[in-house]
């Protein structure tokens, strides 16, 4: 998956992470588990310096 890609999944996570915790009431109208919105939110996180570790090695190695 490219790097670019990883970004935005990450970034979508963050973001759904933190409307479920703007808006508890309706997440858990809609079945969504609220304590475990921030461990998504984490995993966003994860995915975003993941992909930049990714790019940075790319772009080190597109210099050699």
């Amino acid at each position: 998956m490219p790097a670019n890609a990883l970004i935005w999944v990450g970034l979508i996570c963050c973001l759904t992470a933190l409307g479920i915790q703007i808006f508890p009431n309706a997440a858990f109208q809609a079945g969504v588990d609220v304590g475990a919105a921030w461990l998504v939110f984490g995993f966003g996180v994860f995915l975003i310096v993941i992909a930049t570790a990714i790019g940075l090695a790319r772009g080190d190695a597109q210099k050699r």
